[in-house]
């Protein structure tokens, strides 16, 4: 933290009065014949791009310097087998600021090219780079992109130099994971230590209701709270198979667990997914299929209405007026960032829909539904509810209860998991 500190109080001492350029979102894209970097950038701006190579307490380096700025870039977030062990922030005692990018095997610089803005997409540098061997590294390792020249520093003070030495030798870190706050850490000089691996997606699995809260109850006196724990434990298993992933079950037993309770378990686990899972009863016996929910501040139909409000008196039965429980996130839903969410979970259940669909999965007519639900309301963790299956529709209630129905669930949810993940880096390229 001394070093974050450090570079603050720099900042304040060597001040032109010109708005500072602001680096607000960094992100990388795995192409066939490349890895993509994009910076989102507030203004427009020069640049100088070149790579450099590994020494004996260094990986090999893409490096990026751009005239002073600030980091307001957040998590950045990696796609797998991109190459990437570290991104780090120092400055350079020319009156840059330096980008670094750690990478595991020699890399060629490609291009690097700004995009100038264009409606509500703002600036853009774009770097393209890739792996390649050894013997071609060395033949390109001069090659560089950009016309940033150094710029003179005034010598406001010997105060002011000694910060610009410490920041250079010290420099920011920032964790490359994929959700939640970053900070900056102090990187001491040092021989390389063994690198943690990136994080694998982090999915949270939701078994509605539980414990004194059966939920619905269909012939046989089967109870939604049973069918509910053992699809999420079938889900987790199958997602976990995958190797991509890292599944937590807000309950693995029959107890119950608050609605907001759920949603907090999600936002601690920094979760890049939340998927709560019931099956839900209607006083219509022949009615049956799947249905994918999202949240909205309006129900898209009155049996919708009614679900929600159902699900979201559950923790009435455990003495707890949700309506207090739940108005911290109340305001929350204006919030532009909880829009960015909601969008994120229509994104997904479409992806579930879709792939019900082509595993033949039943579901109703129109699938996707979306009300207020209260568990779906973490503002920063895409959220869905499935309902499976009518536990009032007797031969639904009877497949869902069976091992085999249940992997045929869990299959078609762990193809569009992954189905979404790949269409959100892609996404994330353009």
């Amino acid at each position: 933290m001394r070093c974050f500190f450090n570079l603050l109080l720099l900042f304040f001492f060597i001040s032109s009065g010109a708005q500072a350029l602001e680096i607000r979102d960094v992100r990388f894209g795995k192409h066939p014949d490349k890895t993509r970097l994009v910076v989102e950038l507030d203004q427009k701006t020069d640049f100088k791009s070149f790579v450099l190579p590994k020494e004996a307490d260094k990986p090999y380096r893409l490096v990026i310097d751009f005239p002073d700025f600030e980091w307001k870039a957040g998590t950045i977030k990696n796609p797998a087998n991109a190459n990437i062990l570290d991104v780090r922030t120092g400055n350079v005692n020319n009156g840059t600021r330096r980008v670094v990018i750690d990478l595991q095997k020699p890399p060629l610089l490609q291009s690097a090219f700004t995009l100038e803005k264009k409606g509500n997409i703002p600036d853009r540098l774009v770097v393209d780079f890739k792996e390649v061997s050894t013997k071609t590294f060395q033949n390109s390792k001069r090659k560089s992109f950009g016309t940033l020249k150094p710029q003179e520093i005034k010598k406001k003070s010997n105060s002011v130099q000694k910060l610009i030495k410490t920041s250079e030798q010290e420099g920011e870190k920032i964790n490359i994971v994929d959700s939640g706050t970053p900070l900056p850490t102090r990187k001491p000089k040092q021989a390389v230590q063994p690198r943690t691996p990136l994080r694998k997606k982090i999915i949270v699995v939701d078994a509605g209701h539980g414990g004194n809260d059966p939920g619905a109850v269909g012939a046989g006196r089967l109870k939604e709270k049973n069918i509910t724990l053992a699809a999420a434990k079938e889900f987790k298993r199958q997602l976990e198979k995958t190797g991509r992933f890292q599944v937590y079950l807000t309950r693995d037993n029959d107890r119950y667990i608050k609605l907001y309770k759920r949603v907090a378990i999600a936002r601690s686990r920094k979760a890049d997914l939340f998927i709560s899972l019931h099956a839900d009863s209607i006083d219509k016996p022949n009615v049956r299929g799947a249905s994918i929910y999202t949240l909205s501040n309006k129900a898209s139909d009155a049996q919708t209405a009614k679900l929600a409000a159902r699900e979201n008196q559950s923790d009435l039965i455990a003495g707890v007026d949700l309506s207090h429980e739940d108005k911290q996130v109340a305001d929350i839903l204006l919030d532009l960032a909880m829009r960015d969410t909601m969008n994120q979970s229509k994104f997904f259940a479409n992806s579930i829909v879709k792939e019900m669909r082509r595993q033949g999965v039943r579901i109703l007519e129109r699938p996707h539904r979306y009300a207020g639900f209260a568990v779906l309301k973490a503002p920063d963790v895409p959220s869905v509810l499935v309902e499976m299956g009518f536990m009032s529709n007797r031969n639904e209630a009877r497949l869902l209860n069976t091992k085999e129905y249940r992997q045929k669930i869990g299959h078609a949810l762990v193809m569009a998991t992954q189905s979404y993940f790949t269409k959100v880096e892609k996404n994330n390229l353009n």
